[in-house]
């Protein structure tokens, strides 16, 4: 009879777990323009030349029937000078990283896309012998319609961060789907828009029983750029970027969201708080922790309401 309970509870379990897709490097002023050397350098390490280590950091969501991939890295699309000028020694490291973890690309169901950037989407297709293919064959794609229509004219500054052929064969696959408004788009997962740092970036607010994890992407790239003035150079809009940051660190800190940084090579999750109307680092999460977090928070409230409904109709 313990069988159903168990069944049920298997059902609805969510897990989180990190994925590596690479790394790249940049010149610390490309990283944080606003600021002096001195000040960055004290917060987050560069190296020869002031380059700084980023990290290709993307998620997978496990939550019932879907496996949600949130960011796919950069593709194998790119001549390698351009991968050596970006510090990018291997474009295979985002299939290795869900070896790993047991998944195949075939059993994603779902791509989500925070924006259309080179190192954050192009991972979606791969380039064969015969011609650009998706990397996950049986996974619906989601990014944001406004940044969709933003990177078919973009601009001068902003147009060579766009793989156009890539993102011309997501489209022509008929597996793309592009997001109009915030809300729930999955059981659990909800979408916000973000537009400084590209207009239409999407965000995903994940959550369980008793915690909310945020994708942070390019709002807050790394736990350094948590500090209002602390931007990267590629936004588009910086007071745009900081009002949209002020905004979201407060909520983060008044409700204790759980931040997941996508280019913190030293950083993967941190939750923030607000002391004397400035937002700081609170904690920092391991990984091993954030699973622990999950585990807890919905084995307590799941295990509730299957014993309710065990009780009510076994």
């Amino acid at each position: 009879m313990l069988a159903i309970p168990i069944l049920l509870l298997l059902l609805i379990f969510k897990k989180i777990s990190y994925l590596q897709a690479g790394k790249i490097v940049l010149n610390i002023l490309a990283s944080l323009y606003i600021l002096f050397y001195v000040l960055w350098g004290k917060i987050y390490p560069s190296g020869e030349n002031n380059f700084t280590k980023l990290a290709l950091r993307c998620l997978l969501v496990e939550s019932g029937d879907r496996k949600i991939l949130i960011e796919t890295g950069i593709g194998n699309h790119y001549r390698e000078k351009k991968l050596q000028n970006n510090g990018v020694t291997s474009v295979y490291e985002l299939e290795k990283s869900l070896i790993k973890n047991g998944i195949s690309s075939d059993e994603i169901t779902d791509v989500f896309l925070t924006h259309l950037h080179w190192d954050h989407c192009t991972g979606a297709v791969k380039s064969t012998d015969d011609g650009l293919q998706l990397t996950f064959q049986n996974a619906n794609i989601w990014c944001g319609k406004t940044q969709w229509e933003h990177a078919k004219v973009s601009n001068i500054r902003e147009r060579t961060a766009y793989h156009r052929e890539a993102l011309d064969f997501m489209f022509g696959s008929g597996k793309l789907n592009r997001v109009e408004k915030e809300g729930e788009l999955f059981h659990g997962i909800e979408v916000r828009f973000f537009d400084g740092h590209t207009p239409g970036q999407m965000l995903p607010f994940i959550r369980t029983a008793d915690k909310t994890f945020v994708y942070t992407s390019g709002l807050v790239p790394t736990a350094a750029n948590i500090s209002l003035l602390w931007i990267a150079s590629y936004d588009l809009d910086p007071v745009k970027v900081m009002e949209e940051k002020q905004a979201f660190l407060v909520e983060a800190a008044e409700k204790n969201y759980n931040l997941f940084f996508e280019h913190d090579y030293y950083t993967e999750c941190a939750t923030v708080k607000n002391k004397e109307s400035r937002i700081k680092v609170k904690n920092i999460l391991s990984p091993i922790c954030i699973e622990v977090l999950i585990s807890d928070a919905q084995i307590i409230n799941e295990v509730a309401w299957v014993l309710i409904f065990y009780q009510l109709f076994g």
